[in-house]
């Protein structure tokens, strides 16, 4: 059982993730702007998308994990609402990515480029906190994963060095933010997480008065 769900949040978090890209860059390609270039995309799908999801299939199991009945042999992997979630996940986090190009294009288009990916990025973090659980709170797990701690610090000194080394933000097309900007895109990014929290409270709430 352990094993299965965290395949099951593993494939939540990278198909979210992605779709937030398609649907990201589908918007900035109907309002022709650009959001991205292919070396970000990259980048993204290489460093914070696999060290997460590595770690999520690393999660212990939940606590509760007996206590629920047997699977139907028959009940397909996004059984569950896990289809829907995968789909209005992404498409908060494209959203979230694109206020930020947003507020960034007033000053420079590069720099709405840079927190447009920084955001992207930090989302992509955050949301692999609250995949840890498909239906607890995080706040209430009493567990830790270690590994998700690691790849998130990895994923996010990387991303840090891609836009404040000189040369190396060059090669990505990025510039170094303000600490006003580099707060503003993560404080951005962080929503994910309260969104997340509420539906999970919301779908709580439904299931507890089913029961």
């Amino acid at each position: 059982r352990r094993i299965y769900d965290n395949i099951r949040k593993s494939i939540q978090f990278l198909l979210s993730s992605n779709l937030s890209e398609v649907v990201a860059l589908f918007l900035a390609t109907v309002w022709n702007f650009k959001l991205f270039s292919p070396i970000h995309i990259l980048w993204i799908n290489l460093v914070t998308d696999t060290f997460p999801a590595i770690s999520l299939g690393m999660e212990k199991a939940e606590k509760d994990i007996m206590d629920k009945p047997p699977r139907s042999s028959d009940e397909g992997i996004f059984a569950n609402g896990l289809g829907a979630k995968v789909i209005y996940q992404g498409t908060i986090i494209a959203i979230l990515t694109i206020i930020s190009f947003i507020l960034g294009k007033k000053s420079s288009h590069i720099e709405g480029m840079t927190m447009a990916f920084l955001t992207l990025s930090m989302c992509e973090i955050f949301h692999s906190l609250n995949l840890r659980s498909s239906t607890k709170s995080i706040f209430a797990l009493g567990t830790h994963n270690r590994f998700l701690v690691l790849a998130m610090a990895l994923s996010f000194v990387l991303t840090m060095m891609v836009i404040y080394v000189p040369g190396l933000n060059t090669i990505f097309e990025l510039t170094a933010l303000s600490w006003t900007k580099l707060l503003t895109a993560i404080g951005i990014s962080a929503i994910i997480i309260p969104i997340v929290e509420i539906e999970k409270l919301i779908s709580r709430s439904i299931s507890n008065k089913r029961s």
